[in-house]
This record gives structure tokens, sequence and C-alpha cells, in this order.
């Protein structure tokens, strides 16, 4: 069984951390040496604060603990930082280890490398609001940034400027030279129109060969 233990705890691709009582590492697995760029001998008897991301306050860490006092186990996602210096997403669980006088005498992290996730999720959330043609903010963007602009010359009493813009027999290039040197067109013309224009001005491609700006 403790052969079984042992192989189960190397072989997990979750990093796993052990400490003492007194918060000072003891052991840590295979996976945590991959995932954080730290050898065994680099961490040993060090304490798992050798790795703070920087980005988290001293009251989170604080309702760690109490959770962990009061129920014995603390869940959630927290940002680490890597042997390499750089700052990434874990999501890690942390359970006390009692004595047979009911006493803790270890702490066990397990924690997962969330990175690609929160990439993910950043990408989806791109993908929402931006066409992925010419990368330029979609109709539904364009839409909150209009509102938003209207609502700001209202406050403000100033006008704000909206300029609609279509590509003329587009559908003549799409049909006698093909989609691919269409799709190339907008991309060329977008890149075009975005060089002209500051920061104050929204781009948008409404869809087809419609785009549109509002100058605020």
């Amino acid at each position: 069984r403790l052969r079984q233990s042992a192989a189960v705890f190397d072989c997990t691709r979750e990093g796993v951390l052990v400490t003492d009582s007194n918060g000072l590492i003891v052991h840590v697995n295979r996976a945590f040496m991959e995932i954080t760029g730290y050898s065994l001998k680099e961490v040993m008897g060090q304490r798992p604060s050798l790795f703070k991301s920087g980005r988290h306050s001293a009251d989170f860490y604080q309702a760690m603990f109490a959770t962990l006092h009061r129920i014995g186990e603390w869940s959630g996602e927290i940002w680490n930082r890597r042997k390499s210096g750089e700052i990434y997403p874990q999501w890690q669980t942390i359970r006390v280890i009692h004595d047979d006088q009911g006493r803790p005498s270890h702490y066990v992290a397990v924690f997962s490398d969330i990175s690609a996730i929160k990439n993910s999720e950043h990408e989806l959330k791109h993908l929402a609001h931006h066409d992925p043609l010419t990368d330029l903010p979609n109709r539904l963007l364009f839409t909150d940034r209009t509102e938003q602009a209207l609502t700001s010359a209202q406050l403000h009493k100033r006008g704000c400027a909206l300029l609609m813009i279509d590509l003329d027999h587009f559908k003549m290039i799409n049909d006698s030279l093909g989609h691919t040197v269409g799709d190339q067109l907008l991309k060329a013309v977008a890149e075009r129109l975005q060089a002209l224009l500051g920061p104050e001005i929204t781009l948008a491609r409404l869809g087809g060969d419609e785009l549109s700006l509002i100058h605020i």
C-alpha cells in the first residue's frame, strides 16, 4: 500500500507539496518540480511563501488560514510564481493532516496549473467581441461603445461622429477572384484604415464589407 501510494504521489499530474506543522516544506512530487521549475533540494526546508506572486493581499492569506483552521481544508484560485519569475494561476486545495492526538502534523497542498484555461477564457472573451478575420471590434462591441459615446456626449454636451463605410463591388471580387482574395482585401482595408485613426476612434467590422467608425 505504501509503494502504491508513493507511485500515485509521484505520477499524478497535479503538483503536491507537503509541509510540517511549522510550515516548512518536507516533500514535493515530480509534477510540482515540472510546474514550478524548482528542484527538491531548492525547496526542502523552505516556506511556501517562496512562491508568492505578490498579487494577493495579506487579507487573502489570513482568510485562507482562517478557513484551514476552521474546517481543515481550503480550495481556491491562487497566483504563484515559478522559479523563472513567471506568475501563473493555480487551482489549489490545502488540507490539514492530524496526528493520533488530533494535533495538526502536516499540511498537504495539491494544485493544478490553470494557465491554459485562463488563456482560453481570455481568447473566448476576445473572440466574442472581435471579428475573427480583421480582429476589429465586431457589431456587439461597437454597439456598446456607441452607447457609451452617446451617453458621454449627452452628459458633457458635446458631439460625436459616426461614419458607415462599405466597399463598392465587393461581391464582384468574391465572385470573380474567390473568397480568399476577398478576405485578404478586407484585412488590407482594415489595416490601412486603422493606421490612419487615433486611439479616440473605434473602427469596427459589422459584417460582410460593412465597416463603421465612431469618434468620441
